[in-house]
């Protein structure tokens, strides 16, 4: 007959392993990794290496999947009904936070209903206009907009989005009045300036970095607390005489609530690893990204203090959402 401090052993050892299991058998098939914007964008591009990435280091498919809609939203909406067991994951971006402050009824809670997962990148976003467009840099886009209030418009992938709350951040720390000119993603919002339909337009540096090479966008600062390597002739907001500016696109990974705490470490891991490689370093720098690769502690205070941040933009400039 086996004694009591035997049994509770054997049962110790038999919990801890099954605390084990989850990591151990992970992943055990196919992988959905979304992505809430469509196929060719920015969030896209990071989605597809962080899936292949995995996919060579597990042996398991891992398979994009564009949910476009309400800024990232729905596809996060979907992510927070998936089953929580690791095999379905998401890139996210900025707008994760904000969409929360923009729509009254998202159907889940951008903290409590996933868990963070890693930080990957953070770029800046690039203010830029139309060759033809008088100001030169901030400050004297400042100064014609305190001239001249209400005539300056900008463009922006749409309402809500990090971009437009970027120029709302400027326009409030600025006191000053823009006009947003909202379009259905990046891509109709940049092709509207180079036309010259829309004078000013804030994206990511990725995105208009070759126009700017090519002389076809002038660029007027990065929305950075100091300079971008990608354009480092560039001025920060703060050199430009915004004094406590700071805004910036960033890319995380999250997972739905009640995912195990070990699967979580392992993608963790996981993608830290990748992150941390030369060559992925040199890649995101090349397109203005600054490489993270954070612990899951680490992005869940970037969270909560982006949406102290933002709530606050949205209370004191009197932000509508829909």
């Amino acid at each position: 007959m086996r004694s009591l401090g035997g049994l509770l052993l054997a049962a110790g050892i038999a919990s801890s392993l099954a605390g084990e299991a989850p990591a151990q058998t992970y992943p055990s098939g196919q992988i959905k990794m979304f992505s809430g914007f469509a196929a060719g964008g920015t969030v896209d591009i990071v989605a597809r290496d962080i899936a292949a990435e995995l996919e060579r280091v597990w042996g398991q498919p891992v398979i994009v999947e564009n949910r476009p809609g309400a800024n990232g939203a729905t596809a996060t909406a979907a992510l927070a009904k998936s089953k929580p067991d690791g095999h379905t994951l998401m890139v996210v971006v900025s707008g994760h936070i904000t969409n929360s402050l923009l729509y009254q009824n998202l159907g889940f809670d951008p903290l409590k209903d996933v868990v963070p997962v890693s930080l990957i990148a953070a770029s800046p976003l690039l203010v830029f206009a139309h060759p033809s467009f008088g100001p030169s840099d901030v400050k004297s886009l400042v100064a014609l907009a305190k001239e001249k209030p209400g005539s300056i418009s900008y463009a922006t992938p749409g309402t809500g989005s990090i971009q437009h709350l970027s120029m709302e951040l400027l326009a409030y720390l600025a006191q000053i009045k823009l006009i947003h000119v909202p379009y259905r993603g990046g891509a109709p919002a940049l092709n509207d300036v180079l036309g010259g339909h829309v004078p000013v337009s804030v994206l990511s540096v990725f995105q208009a970095l070759s126009l700017v090479q090519e002389k076809r966008l002038k660029p007027l600062a990065v929305t950075s607390r100091g300079r971008t390597e990608a354009l480092p002739d560039v001025a920060s907001m703060a050199e430009s005489g915004v004094p406590d500016y700071e805004a910036e696109l960033w890319f995380g990974l999250i997972a739905p609530t009640g995912t195990p705490d070990e699967v979580i470490a392992k993608i963790n891991a996981a993608v830290v690893r990748y992150i941390k490689l030369p060559e992925t370093r040199a890649r995101l720098a090349g397109q203005g990204a600054r490489p993270i690769g954070s612990t899951q502690a680490e992005f869940a205070a970037l969270l909560r203090s982006e949406q102290d941040k933002w709530s606050r933009l949205f209370k004191e400039a009197n932000i509508k959402g829909e």
